[in-house]
């Protein structure tokens, strides 16, 4: 089953930061997940919520701002922009992007196409997910060759509708909400599903009983590191 840091590893840092997804690396997650939305000026940058209240302790939204002026308060500089994470870790660690923001699609894909996919085997570097339908729409009608993931909350089937249309290559499951119906069908797909967030043995234990091809946790060492790996709690194939 996949190992997949939640916004790095959120357990141990200050989530989609570069100290989170240095701290995923180490503990030696098979993917490092992380939030995108945009800056006033668009540059793409790593944050969970619309707002920086909840991570810096600051109620400005994130799309008010320029990057120059996150940049001029010390108390965002923990703020990562997309560039600085591939920079990183583009070819180290497999990377699950998020898009938040509305049209981040659009210049986050011309970032990866410019800079970063040289090659037809770079498109195995990284997912692009997100509940957004409208960003995974941009994707595929501008890149064929695109891994794509929607996400689900509540409805675990709403992928029935739009699977084909994207060509969908992941689903995303909220723990809470997963159906074994809905699981089945990927399966029968060939839809690789994933669940967020799990942070216990027990539970991804279930999941992986069940089916589930990966988990998002915020504490990937209890499924990477010993001597949680081998224990009778929690058994990797």
């Amino acid at each position: 089953m996949l190992i997949i840091g939640h916004r790095g590893a959120a357990g141990h840092a200050l989530e989609n930061t570069m100290q989170s997804l240095q701290a995923g690396a180490d503990l030696l997650v098979d993917a490092l997940e992380f939030d995108i939305r945009l800056t006033k000026d668009r540059v793409p940058v790593l944050l969970h919520d619309s707002t920086l209240q909840r991570t810096h302790g600051h109620k400005k939204a994130i799309a008010e701002l320029t990057l120059d002026e996150l940049r001029s308060n010390p108390a965002f500089d923990s703020v990562p922009t997309l560039q600085q994470v591939l920079d990183t870790f583009w070819g180290n660690t497999f990377l699950w992007l998020e898009l938040k923001s509305q049209d981040s699609a659009k210049v986050v894909l011309q970032i990866l196409k410019e800079q970063y996919i040289t090659e037809p085997s770079d498109y195995n570097q990284f997912i692009i997910s997100s509940f957004k339908i409208r960003e995974l729409r941009y994707l595929r009608k501008y890149d064929a060759h695109i891994h794509l993931a929607l996400l689900h909350n509540r409805n675990p089937f709403s992928f029935i509708a739009y699977y084909r249309q994207l060509q969908l290559s992941a689903l995303g499951f909220n723990r809470l909400y997963i159906h074994p119906l809905a699981l089945s069908l990927a399966k029968k797909l060939g839809l690789f599903s994933y669940v967020y967030t799990v942070n216990h043995r027990a539970s991804a234990r279930r999941m992986q009983h069940a089916g589930i091809d990966g988990i998002v946790t915020n504490y990937p060492e209890k499924f990477t590191m010993e001597p949680y790996r081998n224990d009778d709690e929690w058994q990797s194939p």
